[in-house]
């Protein structure tokens, strides 16, 4: 059953029983006996004695930790380690945690009613205990508590993602990727591997395809012997408990983008979500919001989880302000507003961008990309290169794009060498004008344009566009632009972001680009004497590497625990059995960023301080970004 069908059974559940029976033996109430009470919240994480009202002991063993599944929702888990459980209207305990044993509970004076999906309530008494067994969870690894206000000059302090996908689970159709950041039965549903690549992982033809070939262990929880590792592109890795590790260690924003592209998700065998990219958009826009939910169940109550949802600067300072993750949203999608084309032909109108950016608006998205991977209707894309090139090839001419047609290229920037092109070559396909004509629909509804993935043309016609208008919205989220770019964009008053690579390249490869190279690059490129702080982004969930371990580099190793510049001190990440370390993993997951950004300041060296200085200043930058965008008049 997926997350969103559950969600949904239960949400029918609890405005079913609004008003419902007490009952003392697993029965049926009758609508004589309702009585109503309130979702008992603060459960989340308690250690009780669960008996009935008379005080008799449930079936179980010991007392049982409180593990929220969902907003008022729990599983209880006994000593034994098994779980209350509803089978055939009769309360029993199982090893493994399924839909039965997610039990609604409210607090009705004294006592409490705990209702199953199968409908079946009764009333119980649950009393403090102490000597409960801990529910599996992942460990955050981290001490101090997270930093909250601004610093000595008023400025928003913490690090900034621009270019996550928190919801990528439903990507390709939902089956390509392996796990979740979140399941409200635990750790243990949430972080599964796919059943097609079971059991020895060679069947996983998409894992095949985008990591290296060869077999994996599947087994996952608590082994976690073959995943997540920083380059195998079809497991979860943005699992909530990692995301957190992130943010207690100083992240502020993230902003998540909702990410589809149909004609993989149609070409790819498996699939049971569907491939339309604007409704992929809206779903993966409840799951967001279900992620939220979820957050705040954990730390019992409506919001009081450290992730929150930001729409303007005022809401993304008051949420950074507090301590808390300003989660932004944007679109990375190949057929913006169903912008595909046909032989040539645009398969959109002005009427759907208008309809489409105004719906975007409405759900709080406030980024978009116009092009990713395929030329479209608004432009042509910045290819792809080396293997991957290949697919994306293929994709286009499916797309009905065609074949990459290049030329050589002009203006001093460069593009991707496609596999059977030659060097200095670029795409040949700038911004149609219906690409215009989405620029400046979003200029004027205060969008931010990400440049990312615009073919050379297409970008240096959308930077032209926008600063004709004066207009200080537009960044580049993951350095998926040509570097000459950053100039345009930080004297346009835009920000920017740059992929979470290596701090240095891996031995023997003298070309591959680099973190530090790349900062160095954004840093001549910035104004003497303005003030810079930069994003970065990992593009994790995405098919996007991560960056290797540092053993592969001429990078020093990272000594833990080290500390954070907040002053959190941060040991190797646990999951299960396996134990983390940047040094011999890499980025595996999203909760080694701070690892990652630890091998950034030694590898460094004398600049260690400088880049992660520059990098603390990431979600003032983007603070000051919105507010230019939301000021500015046209």
């Amino acid at each position: 059953m997926t997350v969103a069908v559950l969600r949904s059974a239960r949400n029918l559940l609890v405005a079913a029983t609004t008003v419902v029976a007490l009952l003392t033996a697993p029965t049926a109430a009758s609508s004589a006996d309702t009585v109503p009470g309130s979702p008992a919240y603060d459960l989340a994480g308690a250690c009780v004695h669960l008996t009935d009202v008379a005080g008799r002991p449930l079936v179980g063993r010991g007392p049982s930790s409180v593990k929220a599944a969902g907003l008022g929702e729990f599983l209880f888990y006994d000593t034994a380690g098994t779980v209350l459980t509803e089978r055939d209207g009769t309360i029993t305990r199982t090893r493994r945690p399924t839909p039965a044993a997610v039990w609604t509970v409210t607090r009705i004076g004294q006592s409490y009613r705990m209702a199953t999906p199968g409908g079946r309530t009764r009333s119980v008494r649950l009393s403090p205990a102490t000597g409960c067994r801990t529910f599996p969870e992942a460990e955050l690894n981290v001490t101090g508590a997270p930093h909250s206000g601004t610093d000595a000059n008023g400025n928003l302090a913490g690090f900034a993602d621009s270019h996550a996908h928190l919801m990528a689970y439903q990507f390709l159709g939902g089956r390509i990727h392996c796990g979740k950041p979140f399941s409200p039965l635990g750790v243990t549903d949430a972080l599964q591997d796919c059943p097609d690549h079971r059991p020895d992982g060679w069947p996983a033809v998409g894992e095949q395809i985008l990591s290296e070939p060869g077999p994996h262990d599947t087994r996952g929880w608590p082994t976690f012997g073959g995943w997540p590792r920083w380059n195998s592109l079809t497991h979860e890795q943005t699992y909530y408990r990692w995301l957190e590790r992130a943010w207690r260690s100083g992240l502020r924003v993230l902003n998540n983008y909702f990410v589809q592209n149909r004609v993989l998700c149609e070409i790819y065998p498996l699939n049971d979500q569907p491939c339309n990219e604007m409704e992929s958009v809206r779903i993966q826009h409840r799951m967001l919001l279900d992620l939220r939910d979820y957050i705040d169940a954990q730390a019992g109550g409506p919001g009081r989880g450290f992730l929150r949802l930001a729409t303007d600067e005022a809401q993304l300072r008051r949420i950074v302000e507090s301590g808390k993750l300003a989660v932004t949203m944007g679109i990375e999608i190949s057929e913006p507003f169903g912008c595909g084309q046909a032989n040539g032909r645009a398969l959109c109108t002005t009427g759907d961008i208008d309809r489409g950016m105004d719906e975007l608006r409405r759900l709080g998205v406030r980024q978009v990309i116009l092009t990713h991977k395929f030329d479209n209707a608004l432009g042509g894309a910045r290819m792809d290169s080396d293997l991957t090139g290949i697919g994306v090839e293929i994709g286009q001419v499916y797309a009905g794009g065609g074949l990459w047609r290049t030329q050589a290229c002009r203006n001093g920037l460069s593009d991707n060498t496609p596999p059977l092109g030659a060097p200095g070559q670029c795409n040949v396909r700038g911004l149609t004008g219906l690409g215009e004509y989405a620029v400046n629909a979003a200029v004027d509804r205060r969008m931010v344009i990400d440049v990312d993935h615009l073919s050379a043309k297409s970008s240096t016609r959308v930077l032209d566009l926008l600063a004709a208008r004066h207009y200080p919205g537009v960044v580049s989220s993951h350095d998926w632009t040509d570097a000459k770019n950053y100039r345009r964009i930080l004297a346009a008053g835009g920000a920017v972001g740059l992929y979470a690579q290596g701090p240095l390249p891996a031995r023997g490869d003298n070309h591959r680009s680099s973190f530090l190279a790349n900062w160095r690059t954004v840093r001549a490129a910035a104004r003497p004497g303005s003030f810079l702080g930069i994003g970065y982004g990992p593009d994790m969930n995405g098919l996007g590497k991560q960056a290797p371990p540092l053993s592969t580099t001429s990078s020093r190793p990272v000594t833990y625990p080290f500390v954070m510049p907040d002053g959190t001190r941060v040991g190797r990440q646990r999951t299960g059995t396996r134990v983390f370390d940047v040094n011999v993993d890499g980025t595996a997951h999203y909760g080694m960023i701070p690892d990652w950004i630890e091998s950034l300041r030694v590898a460094a060296g004398k600049d260690g301080d400088a880049v992660v200085g520059d990098l603390y200043r990431g979600a003032e930058a983007y603070a000051r970004l919105w507010g230019r965008v939301e000021a500015y008049r046209r």
